[in-house]
């Protein structure tokens, strides 16, 4: 009965630690900028926007991914960035996402950038697309603005051709 017990009890540690771990902070590329001794080589949970182009080199490929305060470069296994659907630019917000992974201030492998190493991505939430509705006021002005510049083209050659 005592084993029973303890079984249960450690089993129960172990499923705490594990949600503890999947939850934990993420940490911000200002902080990962400020203080990269901190954190090199330990693992991370960092959270962003997506932009830019996925970039796929064989096995692996290369995101950038946005938060508040900066961008950070992400490497991982291809397979990882297959479900991710939206790229923030101008006509996309980008799909937020949660990598967790190996910080490396100066990575060997890549010539000595700053990346992350990204064991785990998930999508927080989807990007969707970015709606510039045209302003009115703006169109308005571009129109008076274009009669203007005809006119006194026009007035330009009138004159021009009495001299």
């Amino acid at each position: 009965m005592r084993i029973f017990i303890i079984l249960i009890l450690l089993f129960s540690v172990y499923f705490q630690l594990s949600i503890y771990d999947v939850q934990a902070a993420a940490v911000t590329a200002e902080e990962l900028v400020k203080s990269p001794q901190q954190y090199d080589g330990k693992e991370i949970v960092y959270k962003g926007e997506v932009i830019g182009d996925v970039m796929v080199r064989k096995d692996f490929a290369w995101i950038n991914v946005s938060d508040e305060s900066g961008v950070m470069g992400i490497i991982c296994p291809k397979e990882l960035v297959e479900k991710i659907k939206y790229k923030g630019s101008y006509a996309f917000k980008g799909d937020i996402i949660s990598v967790k992974g190996t910080f490396r201030r100066w990575c060997p492998e890549h010539g000595g950038d700053t990346d992350i190493h990204a064991e785990k991505i998930s999508i927080v939430q989807e990007g969707e697309a970015v709606e510039h509705p045209l302003d009115a006021e703006k169109i308005k002005m571009s129109i008076i603005l274009s009669a203007i510049a005809f006119a006194l083209a026009i007035i330009h050659l009138i004159t021009g051709r009495f001299r």
